[in-house]
């Protein structure tokens, strides 16, 4: 079948039988397969009209799938089309669902970054980790409103390593390498990770 992305998942095969006996095939999503075969059109019909409403279905299907994803939680443009890909949709059901998706609302980039960015800083992520991280998931920050001024400022980051660090007890040896290290692996600048180590080091002496 044309149009289709690389997929991880398994697909299903259907057949159709035309009337001179040759055997045409359809690949499509397991889950699309089973309700086709519920729901098949009336016979006898065209191979046509039959692939024509095996594509609508997996259209539908599509989109379900996406509101499926999102009903879990908040996910990026690109995670979604990165999901719906591996179930072995096709680029077109894809491409409809997602823009169908946006007009709803039902996918906001830009709510998803701010939910993210808000719950990773309640998390004790720092700036660094949070846009490698919406990096990965195929979302740029910088188109959000404000940002990054609306989202970080320099006392709440340096508070936030504080509190990291009054969690954890003080190293015996290279306390200082430690306690930095770890903050810079949570994303907080070199800057903010020293000035809270050694304020947690004076405060344990």
């Amino acid at each position: 079948m044309g149009g289709a992305l690389p997929y991880r998942r398994p697909r299903a095969e259907v057949r159709f039988s035309l009337e001179n006996g040759e055997v045409r095939s359809g690949w499509v999503p397991p889950r699309v397969a089973r309700l086709y075969e519920k729901a098949l059109p009336d016979l006898p019909c065209t191979y046509r009209s039959a692939m024509d409403a095996l594509m609508e279905l997996e259209s539908h299907v599509c989109f379900t799938a996406l509101t499926e994803m999102q009903s879990r939680r908040e996910h990026s443009s690109h995670e979604v089309r990165s999901k719906l890909q591996q179930h072995g949709f096709r680029v077109t059901s894809i491409d409809a669902a997602i823009e169908r998706a946006l007009d709803l609302k039902f996918l906001d980039d830009a709510r998803f970054m701010a939910s993210f960015i808000d719950e990773r800083l309640r998390r004790g992520w720092g700036r660094r980790k949070i846009e490698l991280e919406l990096k990965r998931r195929g979302a740029d920050p910088r188109a959000l409103p404000g940002y990054p001024e609306a989202f970080f400022s320099a006392e709440d980051d340096a508070e936030r390593a504080r509190q990291l660090l009054q969690r954890k007890s003080v190293p015996e040896t290279r306390a200082f390498e430690k306690l930095v290290r770890h903050l810079v692996g949570k994303g907080f600048s070199f800057d903010v990770a020293a000035r809270a180590a050694r304020e947690r080091i004076n405060d344990d002496a």
